[in-house]
């Protein structure tokens, strides 16, 4: 049996360890965090990531906790909007994690990475593996001593997003502006998100305007996200990000892989990274 150690408990992570556990096999998949952690974020699972889903049995559950997403030709949808937490605790029954350990470098025996070093509650640790996968995410330190170089393109433009834990009764929305940008929201059956495109201004200039103002505007451009806005009451809870394409022309050397935002990741718009990642798992 091949020893198989995953690095992150992440939602790719938790995929690929209950897809090998089918298997018939054992991975160790070792996670920094606590258990039950997660970001809370808008989240719509793409149709990329359904055969992974459905093979482990939990797609039907998805849908019936999310709201489904257009429909393909066949019928089905082409994605699912549902609380990520959703996600992760479907995805985290049955599957042992290491947490509160985390990776600190790798193991090699010539020119084969053979295991991993870990630093948790219980010391320093080696833990040994024929094959490691790099699920460590966009930053991912694996990847980075595997000698794997990943090529990095910031986007033009940045994003202000909010969350409401209040359910929405529409589905989606988005609007594309005069200057190119672009204004969205989704919603899920328990709450809803909505982000605005915008210059990269930084933080403290993208929230200097007044609070009411933003939302006045927001609301204007999209009224469909007037459920969201109603609990926005501080730019505390809205979230700046500029973010970076992530592309990792190698992804692999003798005994590790990279898979996930670890090897690719995409703009928020195209709404694929973690159906992508899922087929990667």
């Amino acid at each position: 049996m091949i020893r198989t150690v995953i690095v992150g408990g992440g939602m790719v992570g938790l995929t690929l360890a209950r897809l090998l556990r089918a298997r018939g096999h054992a991975p160790v998949v070792l996670e920094r965090g606590p258990a039950g952690a997660y970001q809370p974020r808008g989240f719509m699972l793409g149709y990329q990531g359904f055969e992974a889903f459905e093979e482990l049995g939990i797609l039907d559950r998805l849908r019936a906790a999310g709201r489904d997403v257009g429909a393909a030709q066949n019928g089905a949808p082409i994605g699912v909007a549902v609380d990520v937490g959703e996600v992760m605790r479907a995805l985290a029954e049955d599957v042992p994690v290491a947490h509160g350990e985390s990776v600190t470098g790798l193991v090699r025996d010539g020119g084969r990475v053979t295991g991993v070093v870990t630093e948790g509650p219980g010391g320093r640790a080696v833990v040994e593996a024929d094959l490691v996968v790099a699920c460590d995410g966009r930053g991912s330190p694996v990847r980075g001593w595997a000698g794997l170089e990943a090529e990095l393109h910031p986007l033009n433009d940045a994003y202000l997003s909010f969350l409401s834990a209040v359910p929405t009764r529409q589905l989606f929305g988005f609007r594309y502006m005069s200057d190119g940008g672009m204004i969205t929201m989704l919603g899920w059956p328990q709450g809803g998100t909505a982000s605005r495109r915008i210059d990269k201004v930084g933080r403290e200039a993208a929230t200097a305007p007044d609070l009411a103002l933003f939302r006045a505007g927001f609301a204007e451009l999209l009224p469909e996200a007037a459920e969201v806005l109603e609990h926005l009451s501080s730019w505390d809870e809205v979230r700046y990000v500029e973010p970076q394409l992530l592309r990792c022309p190698r992804w692999w050397v003798p005994g590790v892989v990279v898979i996930g935002d670890s090897a690719h990741t995409f703009g928020p718009d195209t709404g694929v990274g973690a159906g992508i990642g899922l087929q990667d798992a």
